[in-house]
């Protein structure tokens, strides 16, 4: 039994329960009707997975390397979504549309020893492409199911940034007039200039766009692992490159925390920024959905670090020990990343994701060991 035809998911149990929509009040006794705050799920199912793959196994050199090339395609039908509220109830759960996810994954592998020394060694990579796209909805094409600024639409990836391309500021009032009117919001100098994207010669709902995605276009990985005369050294890194993150956490209209070094830059009198607005919280184009507010989520980790030392049996004989092995490990010691909020991995749902809010970045964790056996 699972969750899925292929695979092992958890989910609520739940959704099919609810509260009755009136209530018995006054001496009388009557009865009041009333609203439900949670709607029903009549038809909620599981989800279901198809997926095949196809690749090879080479083995080279001795069996010193080993590559493995795998195609995949995973296709997963009627995804649980939560859905926003209607009529002021809570969110409720739905079956919507047609995932696929397909690419190449490529692994490799060296082992060998130089000589007789006793020094062994072994390097690992992996390297995974991915392409997301929404198939259907399960609704009228075109309909689409948005989260903020997250939008979710057949043709696109799931859960892609939607919103305005940003195309510079505008430095005074001649370079509003001679720039396509906006029709959305009012503009002054120091505010953020949208792109018309479709080309009708004004700027309105319709130049919304797509402006970044949360899936990366590839994950991979490398592993190095080294001993030696009872000492062994092992690390372990991982990165994914080609997605983007939606910095949400700076867009008020007030600091809620420091402002960032880069807001030094901003605009503050003609020709002094082309991208940092002013600062001005009555300015509402500078908070709308748009590319300002899109950062590279593309990051490197360095993600476990360890070294150890086995005991010798000649010295394990005097102590009584059948095994006796010391170890310092540390992991996510460092994370490279180009994004300004504290951690590059931001979560999320499956229709709203890499939204950071201020996300608590992942702590680094020290582990000293001991492993003996008696």
């Amino acid at each position: 039994m699972g969750t899925e035809n292929t695979g092992r998911s958890v989910y609520p149990t739940y959704p099919e329960l609810t509260s009755v929509g009136s209530a018995v009040f006054g001496p009388n006794e009557n009865i009041i009707p009333g609203y439900t705050k949670i709607y029903n799920v009549q038809d909620l199912k599981w989800e279901k997975t198809y997926s095949w793959e196809a690749g090879i196994e080479i083995n080279l050199l001795n069996q010193r390397l080993r590559i493995e090339p795998v195609y995949y395609n995973k296709r997963t039908k009627d995804i649980i979504v939560l859905l926003d509220s209607r009529g002021g109830a809570f969110n409720s759960l739905e079956n919507l549309g047609d995932i696929e996810n397909k690419g190449l994954e490529l692994t490799a592998l060296w082992n060998d020893k130089i000589g007789e020394s006793g020094f062994t060694y072994s390097v690992g990579a992996n390297l995974t492409s991915i392409k997301n796209k929404v198939l259907s909805l399960g609704r009228d094409e075109g309909d689409a199911i948005y989260e903020g600024m997250a939008r979710t639409v057949a043709g696109y990836p799931i859960a892609y940034f939607y919103g305005y391309q940003v195309n510079g500021i505008y430095q005074n009032n001649e370079d509003i007039r001679q720039s396509e009117p906006n029709n959305v919001f009012a503009v002054k100098p120091g505010d953020l200039k949208f792109k018309d994207v479709n080309g009708d010669g004004k700027i309105d709902q319709d130049d919304r766009t797509m402006i970044g995605k949360p899936t990366p276009d590839y994950t991979y990985g490398l592993n190095v692992n080294l001993a030696y005369r009872g000492f062994d050294f092992g690390v372990d890194m991982m990165g994914v490159y080609g997605n983007e993150v939606y910095r949400d956490w700076d867009t008020s209209s007030f600091a809620q925390f420091n402002y960032l070094t880069k807001r030094m830059n901003r605009w503050n009198g003609e020709g002094t920024s082309n991208w940092e607005p002013i600062l001005d919280p009555s300015r509402a184009i500078n908070r709308a959905y748009s590319s300002y507010y899109i950062e590279d989520g593309s990051f490197f980790r360095l993600r476990n670090l360890q070294l150890g030392y086995t005991f010798p049996g000649s010295l394990l004989d005097k102590l009584y020990l059948k095994s006796l092995r010391i170890y310092a490990n540390v992991q996510n010691l460092k994370t490279w990343h180009k994004n300004t909020g504290y951690t590059p991995e931001i979560g999320g749902s499956a229709v709203r994701s890499g939204i950071d809010g201020g996300t608590y970045p992942m702590p680094a964790i020290y582990t000293f060991g001991l492993n003996l056996t008696f």
